[in-house]
């Protein structure tokens, strides 16, 4: 057993059962919310986010006029929705030496007719043009917008997204921090 700790291969051992624990909790988490989500409207969406350089959140590797695009899975209630999203960025211009960001984000959001407004958490994972990636720490959002219906299956969303780092934060709130974005989604 020494043997096998000195070149790392317990570890591997050890990261495929923390995997397969990972797996198997989030089929079970998954079959447990799946009878409940049965009953619920969903959504897949499709679109883009524009990203200013950001005047107090200096860790954030985007400039102004970075795009995102992105897709997100809904779940909708009456009053609310749970949106999982994630977002590919092609060019980061904020910070130097940065090629690409990959931001996963979840989002909870009330709504009351065309309106709709909440809190996001997300993350951003970066690669360098080395091929070194980090994750950043989570950050929030949070987001108000419009979500127009075309019909019975389409829709159109265009949101405001203010981030921050911190909820204490939140007292540096300057409008040119304030990025845009819109979608086109398909209510099933």
């Amino acid at each position: 057993m020494k043997k096998l700790a000195r070149d790392g291969f317990t570890l591997i051992i050890r990261g495929m059962k923390t995997l397969k624990f990972l797996v198997l909790s989030g089929v079970l988490v998954a079959v447990c919310t799946g009878f409940a989500v049965a009953g619920s409207a969903q959504g897949f969406d499709v679109g883009a986010r524009y990203h200013k350089q950001h005047s107090e959140f200096s860790g954030l590797p985007y400039g102004d006029g970075d795009w995102t695009y992105g897709a997100a899975y809904e779940i909708h209630d009456d009053n609310a929705l749970f949106q999982l999203a994630c977002g590919f960025t092609p060019e980061l211009t904020g910070k130097d030496d940065l090629d690409y960001g990959i931001t996963p984000e979840l989002n909870l959001l009330a709504k009351d007719g065309i309106y709709q407004g909440g809190v996001g958490i997300l993350s951003t994972y970066t690669r360098d043009s080395e091929g070194k990636g980090d994750w950043m720490d989570m950050y929030w959002q949070l987001v108000l917008g419009l979500n127009f219906p075309l019909g019975k299956s389409l829709s159109i969303q265009a949101n405001a997204y203010y981030v921050f780092e911190n909820w204490d934060a939140l007292s540096s709130f300057k409008f040119d921090d304030v990025e845009f974005g819109g979608y086109l989604g398909y209510k099933f």
